[in-house]
């Protein structure tokens, strides 16, 4: 009976604890509608979101970049250094 008691009290509490007028949740719970401070937030998320991906395409586009730029270094020392040819090789 007492467990029954107190998890009821602590659900009770965490009910009234945890709603949106309570805790001022946040900006999409309370207006909903097109709000300045909703707007604010969409953006912020968009911004949180997409920065990580920002990050790593920049990083792949790096390395890619030099890595062509060395394959492309690579071939002209290459086709500029006499060799043997195969009209050569007997």
């Amino acid at each position: 009976m007492t467990q029954k008691i107190l998890f009821a009290f602590v659900g009770l509490w965490t009910a009234v604890l945890y709603s949106p007028s309570v805790i001022h949740a946040c900006s999409v719970c309370l207006t909903g509608d097109r709000d300045a401070t909703t707007d604010a937030f969409n953006w912020s998320v968009i911004f949180l979101m997409s920065t990580p991906y920002l990050v790593v395409s920049s990083i792949a586009g790096l390395l890619f970049y030099s890595y062509r730029r060395s394959a492309a270094q690579q071939e002209t020392e290459s086709a500029s250094e006499p060799g043997v040819t195969k009209e050569f090789i007997g």
